[in-house]
């Protein structure tokens, strides 16, 4: 059963939602698939080597960010690609086009937005990506909502750029996006970094 959803910033990394990770901080408990387009798939199923939770997380989704790192690094493809964190002080300007990636609970969901717009069709810890000068950019992760598309109940995202260094801190050999960092993605496989996380019978994305 899926459970949340993730994204993979390096080859050994995973960024996801804290919350989701509630259930257990054990990673022998947790499985992940990379590369996945359709449920159920017989996509690649990867195994975790430690969990790590900002130290901050609390019951009232603060600091609402974790990252996994997988015990074998995962190998590159058309299906499996890395996104772009952006640095510190990047902002994207109002207008630039993004698109919120996650699962429900039978098919990806991808939905673009300009940015700014309360407006969404996204699920717990689902990527806000944003494409500015052909590149990538991951700008949030979905920490909570009111409902899909709710009128005057904006969804709440984890801000990646307010959390760089922390994420520095704990990759060693991260690279972060500036605005003149050439394309990781190409559209036709804008969602394909997407990727599942078990938790014994619980898929966790």
């Amino acid at each position: 059963m899926y459970v949340c959803s993730g994204s993979l910033i390096h080859y050994h990394w995973i960024l996801t939602a804290a919350h989701c990770l509630q259930r257990s901080k054990n990673p022998a408990n947790y499985t992940v698939k990379v590369g996945v387009q359709n449920l159920p798939d017989n996509s690649t199923e990867l195994l975790l080597s430690s969990i790590v939770i900002h130290e901050k997380f609390n019951s009232q989704m603060s600091y609402d960010i974790a990252i996994l790192k997988l015990k074998h690094p995962v190998a590159w493809s058309p299906l499996v690609q890395p996104i772009c964190l952006p640095t510190t002080n990047f902002k994207p300007t109002i207008g630039s086009m993004c698109w919120v990636i996650g699962w429900g609970q039978e098919k990806t969901k991808g939905t673009n937005r300009p940015f700014a717009e309360t407006e969404s069709s996204d699920t717990s810890s689902s990527s806000l990506v944003c494409q500015m000068n052909k590149t990538w950019i991951q700008m949030g992760v979905v920490s909570w909502n009111f409902g899909c598309g709710r009128r005057r109940f904006p969804s709440i995202y984890t801000s990646t750029s307010h959390f760089t260094q922390w994420v520095k801190r704990q990759i060693g050999d991260m690279r972060f996006a500036s605005m003149a960092v050439p394309s990781f993605l190409s559209p036709f496989i804008l969602t394909s970094y997407i990727l599942l996380v078990s938790l014994g019978s619980l898929w966790l994305l």
